[in-house]
């Protein structure tokens, strides 16, 4: 029983005093290996999987596509579990994968099909961001996206934007306008309710959430007119104006859309409402009863200033389109979300990990 005792506390011993292991993590080499620096893993998940508390893992250059879920932490602050770049050596950490075989839609447009199955158990392309902290500016906004040489494209509204040939065009339709309220400045300070107020010309009338009255969708060329009691001593008059646009002008204009001009606001292209905005005009010099007309001038969109991409997931497959200006996407380098993190224990309390060097992306 002595004997036994004794054996046991020796190999107890022997285990509290062996040194700290080191191991190496290379693209050239195998999860397979034990982790040395002539054998390396490959994968930082394979040498996370065996690290203990005071354990060293060095990654040497390269990109690793991989989520690394560390499943355990140090001891203590003497006895840590350090991830670290090899010095002098840039490593990157992706949570994206490459993606070739696209195939031209039209024009500078290409599209790729991807089974469910590229993206595990989590698709970046049917995950949504939300939260209090998010304006999501009255249109959906997905954690994936689409990379072309490191440079994200911008993820579209509506999958149509995509289609029209890359050409410079006039935003057309879908300009909807919200008047909260006129303000007379003169002899009196008092708001006229847009509700008071008569509308016409290419309106319609359209809900909206966001308070005022809604004139609704006005298209380029397009104008809403309205008659308003100056008063003999009014100077100038407010308008507060919301719009939800694919970017342009609003014109205040006198009596008519080609009338004096008044004052004008710009508003930038938007899948949302703008905050209000309120828009003083210049000293109108008559009295009694006038029209004003809110005409819409739209300005020239060229689509691939800002290149887009869309993506439909349907049982099966991800669908994702995507503008390439001028290039073909399959000689170049495109990447795609994939990965939810790409450094995150899932255990909660994950304590003494240090990790330095990394590039993360």
């Amino acid at each position: 029983m002595i004997k036994e005792l004794l054996t046991a506390f020796v190999i107890t011993l022997t285990a509290c005093s062996l040194p700290a292991a080191e191991y190496h993590v290379s693209p050239s080499g195998l999860d397979a290996n034990a982790g040395s620096k002539s054998k390396p893993f490959k994968t930082i998940a394979a040498a996370a999987h065996i690290g203990q508390p005071g354990d060293v893992i060095t990654v040497h250059e390269g990109t690793y596509r991989e989520r690394v879920n560390p499943p355990r932490g140090g001891a203590s602050d003497d006895k840590r579990i350090v991830y670290q770049a090899a010095a002098g050596e840039k490593v990157v950490i992706k949570g994206s994968e490459i993606v070739t075989g696209w195939k031209k839609v039209q024009g500078d447009l290409w599209n790729a099909v991807l089974p469910n199955s590229f993206f595990g158990d989590f698709n970046p392309f049917n995950d949504l961001i939300a939260g209090d902290w998010f304006n999501r500016r009255g249109r959906e906004h997905h954690t994936g996206s689409v990379y072309l040489n490191g440079h994200w494209l911008v993820e579209a509204a509506r999958k149509e934007q995509l289609f029209n040939g890359g050409q410079p065009q006039k935003a057309k339709g879908g300009n909807l306008f919200n008047l909260a309220w006129m303000r007379q400045i003169g002899a009196t300070e008092s708001r006229v309710s847009a509700v008071e107020l008569s509308a016409r010309n290419g309106t319609r009338d359209a809900p909206s959430s966001e308070g005022g009255e809604c004139i609704g969708y006005i298209e380029e060329g397009d104008w809403a007119e309205y008659q308003i009691d100056f008063g003999a001593s009014t100077e100038h008059m407010e308008f507060r104006v919301a719009s939800q646009t694919q970017g342009g002008l609003i014109e205040i204009r006198l009596d008519s859309p080609q009338g004096t001009l008044l004052a004008a606001c710009t508003v930038p292209r938007t899948g949302g409402w703008q905050k209000w905005k309120t828009v003083k005009t210049t000293i109108i010099p008559t009295s009694g009863k006038k029209r004003i007309c809110l005409v819409f001038r739209a300005k020239e969109v060229k689509r691939n200033d800002s290149p887009l991409w869309f993506a439909e997931v349907d049982e099966t497959n991800t669908t994702i389109w995507a503008q390439f200006s001028g290039i073909d996407p399959n000689r170049e380098l495109v990447e795609v979300n994939v990965r939810e993190s790409v450094f995150y224990p899932e255990t909660p309390g994950m304590n003494y990990i240090t990790v330095r060097g990394f590039t993360l992306e």
